[in-house]
């Protein structure tokens, strides 16, 4: 029987270090170029609720792409 309860606290322990980090495991698959400062965040702030929120929602969203401006110099 304490083989079993140590056994669940040991899983236990285990799936809260995978949701505490959730938004680095998530930026990471997601390949973001960024997953290094999201992951410093995770560890930082991530203990408080919103700065776990913010590097989860950071994690979840899309790359923003570059834009490429075209300019015309010709003179007609």
């Amino acid at each position: 029987m304490n083989e079993y309860i140590a056994g669940l606290g040991i899983l236990t322990i285990i799936l809260i270090i995978l949701i505490y980090f959730l938004p680095t495991i998530i930026a990471f698959y997601r390949g973001k170029s960024n997953w290094l400062a999201i992951m410093l965040l995770n560890i930082f702030l991530g203990w408080s609720f919103v700065g776990w929120i913010v590097a989860l929602v950071w994690a979840a969203s899309n790359d923003t792409q570059n834009q490429s401006v075209i300019i015309n110099n010709s003179v007609s």
